[in-house]
Parts: structure tokens; C-alpha cells; sequence
């Protein structure tokens, strides 16, 4: 599982790599490229995957005012996607699968 967490950091960011800067959007496309990568999805069931884009867009969107400014605290925008991961798979007790 831990393997897993980088390329969860990595949807992540890519989500925030676009213009519009809202919690839906964020979560849509990181479920979207979460759900389309074979190492995440054969791995994180869908519903986790949800849970863990959902809490990853709103911790962006509160600590975060803009695209811009997600990319230059990278270490920060890794370390949302750290903790949401952990609470969804781990937090929860929750199977992976």
C-alpha cells in the first residue's frame, strides 16, 4: 500500500493543473485519472477512490486560493494527499478492496 500513495500524490497535483478552481472539479478529475490508472484501480476500490478525491479537493480548496498557488507549496499539496489516503484506507479500517 504505500507504494500506492505517491501516484495518489501525483492524480492529485495533476488535478490542480488546470484553470477552473472548485472542489467538483478537482474531485472529478482526480476520481477520473485515479479510475483510468491500472496500478490504482486494480488496488483502491471505487468508492475509496471517491472518498479519498473528495477529501483531497476539499482540503485544497481550504488551504488554497488558486492553481497557482497549489503549485508552489508541492510539499503541501503531497502532504494533503498523504493524509486523506491515510484516512480513508487506513483511518477507517477499511479494506483496501
Amino acid at each position: 500500500m504505500k507504494k500506492l500513495i505517491p501516484v495518489l500524490f501525483v492524480f492529485l497535483l495533476a488535478a490542480c493543473a488546470k484553470k477552473e478552481w472548485s472542489k467538483s472539479y478537482l474531485a472529478k478529475k482526480c476520481v477520473s485519472e485515479m479510475n483510468s490508472n491500472k496500478d490504482v484501480n486494480g488496488v483502491v476500490s471505487k468508492q475509496n477512490i471517491e472518498k479519498i478525491c473528495d477529501c483531497a479537493a476539499d482540503k485544497m480548496i481550504t488551504k488554497y486560493q488558486s492553481e497557482a498557488e497549489a503549485d508552489r507549496d508541492k510539499d503541501g499539496a503531497e502532504q494533503i494527499g498523504r493524509d486523506c489516503a491515510t484516512e480513508v484506507l487506513i483511518g477507517g479500517n477499511e479494506d483496501i478492496q
